[in-house]
Formats: C-alpha cells, structure tokens, sequence
C-alpha cells in the first residue's frame, strides 16, 4: 500500500512522465526540492525535540531548531535540485529517444512517408475515406537504365512532390518497391478523384534529374471507397483492380473502382470464363 501511494505521488503530483524539455525539469525540480525540504525541517525537529526531552541537547532548544532546520533547508534544497536536474535530463533523453523510436519505426527511410505497417493502423483507424493506391510507371526500366541510384531519386522526387500537394488529414506512405499508398480524408468521391488527377499530372510535368539525365516520370493509380463495412485487405483489393484497369489502359492514368464495374457491365459475355481478365492482361504485356 505503502509502496503505491509512493509511486502515485512521484508520478501523478509530481510528473514525472510529462517531462520533455528544460522548463518541465526545473518545475519537477523546484517541487521535490520544496517537499523535500520540508520532510527535512520536520525530521530535524522531531530530532532536536527528542534530544531535548532526553537532555542531550547541549544548546538551548530555540537556537537549536533554527540552526538545524537552517542547515536541513540549505542541504536538503540544494541536494534535491541537483539530483532531480540529474534525473529529470535522464528521463527527457529518454523520453526523446522513444520517441525518435516510434517515429522511425514508422517511416519509410527511402522516402520519408509512413511505412506500411504505419499505413495500415491509420486506415484501420478511419471510418470513411478513399484509398488510393499509385505505382511509378516503368519503373524497372528507369532501374535498368539510370541505375538503383536514380531509381532511389525518383522515389524520393515523387515523396517530395507528394508531401507538397497533399497535407493533413490526408495520410501518405510507400507501401512498396515503388507502390504509394494515399488515405484521402474528408472528401467527396469527385474530390477524391480530382485530387488523384492532380497528383498525376503534378508528377508528369516535373521532369526528374537523375545521373546527369533529365527523365519524365508518369503515374497510374487506383481509388477505392473506404467504408465502415469495409476492411483495408477489401478496400486495397479494390483499389489494386483498378490500379491495374489503369496499367492495362495505357498507363498514366487514374481511375476509381466504380469506372471498372462500368467496363465490366457494358462488355459483351465472355466467350469463355476469365477471358475478360485475358484481355485485360494482353492489353498491359503489349503497353
């Protein structure tokens, strides 16, 4: 019992885990070094009166309490500030180190987005929105021609050029080699299309320098509905099927999920199961 009341007023009266900068640590400080303090003088009362009573006491009792509870004041003061400046560094570095933790654990170090994973829970935490997913065109062929290194620059272009375009609420990741994955909060299903739209004519009209080269680089994407009945597994698989109606299109183009049930419904019957995703597939091999 004793124990917990003690660590529920280091914690709690005290605040010790709300620490994160110099002013935070002097406050902490300041307060034990008062409480401390005061424990001292009364300890040192205490003392002094017990030895009074016993007649150890070799000065007169009020010349005794003032220079005792001055000497616990000074001492207890001071060796509480130090201390407690000691510890609360200690504990804002640490505080600071998790954090940089956290953060990297979460971000993506090629591009500066949000990692999958990170992606992931920030979708699983929205009720309603649209997921867009968007892959770099060609992008083995940049690979193979430019190099890994300009491959990387690329990548970090296009983060850059995505960070510029989209703020919060909206979320942006790299979920993949070159896949990005775009959670766009707040808007209409025109909007959110629009907003596509945007992203890919942004990236098209910005040539890229890489190795002493000057590349265009295009887009193609996928949007999907994001709703309460729906999971990220359903709404990514969504949005791939049409990422891959805009590959199979041409590429550099976007289109959202309702556009391929449209496709489907106004094709004539397959003459054969799958012949429709056969053609789909020919279509993307001879682009």
């Amino acid at each position: 019992m004793l124990k917990k009341r003690i660590e529920a007023w280091i914690i709690n009266d005290i605040g010790l885990t709300e620490m994160d900068n110099w002013n935070q640590v002097m406050r902490f400080a300041l307060r034990l070094a008062m409480r401390v303090t005061a424990v001292a003088v009364v300890m040192v009362s205490c003392i002094l009166l017990a030895m009074d009573k016993l007649g150890w006491l070799i000065i007169p009792l009020p010349r005794g309490l003032l220079i005792g509870t001055g000497i616990a004041s000074v001492v207890g003061f001071n060796l509480t500030m130090i201390c407690s400046v000691y510890l609360g560094h200690a504990v804002v570095h640490m505080a600071r180190t998790r954090l940089e933790f956290q953060q990297l654990s979460r971000t993506d170090m090629l591009s500066g987005l949000l990692n999958r994973r990170a992606f992931i829970d920030e979708v699983m935490a929205t009720e309603r929105g649209h997921l867009l997913i968007i892959d770099i065109d060609r992008f083995k062929q940049i690979n193979d021609r430019y190099g890994h290194i300009a491959g990387d620059d690329v990548i970090r272009n296009i983060a850059r050029l995505f960070l510029t375009a989209i703020e919060p609420p909206h979320r942006l990741a790299r979920i993949g080699g070159e896949e990005f994955a775009i959670l766009l909060i707040g808007l209409d299903q025109a909007e959110a299309i629009a907003t596509a739209e945007r992203l890919r004519r942004c990236v098209a009209t910005t040539p890229v320098d890489v190795q002493n080269h000057t590349i265009t680089v295009t887009l193609s994407g996928g949007l999907a509905d994001l709703t309460p009945l729906r999971d990220f597994s359903a709404a990514y698989a969504a949005a791939d099927k049409a990422l891959y109606f805009a590959k199979a299109g041409g590429r550099n183009r976007m289109h959202h999920e309702s556009e391929i049930r449209h496709y489907i419904l106004d094709q004539e019957p397959p003459l054969f199961p799958g012949a429709g995703i056969l053609d789909l597939a020919v279509a993307a091999q001879s682009s």
